[in-house]
């Protein structure tokens, strides 16, 4: 027969170790769970410490991410705001630059082909090339090798080696002499009326 085990009754510390028996005592096995329960709270502790310094870190990150955005930001509308501004077209046939408004801080603009506007108005000119041209508020004056070869201005027109092609007309209006080639070796000059 089997014997019938008591699981009715309560039962003493000495009673359980004796059927647990692990080789410590009840009291060992309490200041095992204590110290578990310590080396526990250290570990959260140092996590939420971990957690914490983290948190900060990222935070810092973030800031300085926002800073990076902001000035990335402000470089942006400076670009829109420059490009707004100036408006240039380009192609085989003209050149149209134009300023929409003033520039802080920009007295003059110079492009990689030659084209500059300062203080003393557009001029035309690139490296090593014998011409140049400036156009300013008083005229047009273009130059070859340095020394002028045609001059337009309030006073009129002054111009070297000047090349009319089909006629050359002298007068106001519609001109009261014209001047053009007349059969092989001529020039004619000819009486229009008036």
């Amino acid at each position: 027969m089997s014997v019938k085990q008591d699981r009715t009754g309560v039962r003493t510390p000495a009673q359980l170790e004796q059927k647990y028996n692990f080789g410590k005592t009840f009291a060992d096995m309490l200041g095992l769970i204590n110290d578990s329960r310590d080396k526990a709270d250290k570990a959260i502790s140092g996590l939420q410490d971990e957690i914490t310094q983290t948190s900060t870190e990222l935070s810092r990150t973030s800031e300085a991410v926002n800073v990076q955005a902001s000035r990335v930001t402000k470089l942006a509308d400076g670009v829109s705001t420059l490009s707004n501004k100036v408006e240039t077209k380009l192609d085989a046939y003209a050149v149209d630059i134009k300023v929409k408004a003033a520039l802080d801080g920009v007295d003059r603009v110079e492009t990689e082909s030659g084209y500059r506007f300062d203080a003393d108005g557009l001029t035309i000119s690139k490296s090593g090339e014998p011409m140049s041209n400036v156009l300013d508020n008083t005229g047009m004056y273009v130059k070859y090798y340095g020394g002028e070869i045609l001059t337009a201005n309030h006073e009129g027109v002054d111009a070297v080696n000047l090349h009319a092609k089909t006629y050359l007309i002298v007068g106001s209006g519609d001109g009261r002499s014209r001047f053009e080639d007349y059969g092989a070796l001529r020039t004619g000059c000819f009486w229009v009326g008036g």
